[in-house]
């Protein structure tokens, strides 16, 4: 063998973006048999997207549509995704 080089592969994991902010929004819609829904930010007309587990708070992880909230937006895999979401 000529020469040896370590062939084994490196991983590189890109950083996750954590862009967040504090918003405030309304529930567009929720659904509790799936446990996620939809918000639409105060500020701009774009939808973020929420499961149940981001919901903070004992007995209001049940949001409903019209409910208002505050949240996180963060950047997932998938696009905007509400963190941390607390009802108003």
């Amino acid at each position: 063998m000529e020469g040896t080089s370590d062939s084994t592969p490196v991983v590189v994991e890109e950083a996750a973006k954590t862009k967040t902010s504090t918003v405030e929004g309304t529930v567009k819609s929720f659904d509790l048999g799936r446990r996620y829904g939809f918000i639409t930010q105060d500020s701009s007309s774009k939808e973020v997207f929420v499961h149940q587990e981001a919901v903070l708070g004992e007995g209001s992880q049940n949001l409903a549509t019209g409910d208002r909230v505050s949240f996180e937006v963060t950047e997932g895999p998938k696009g905007l995704r509400a963190a941390s979401v607390r009802k108003l």
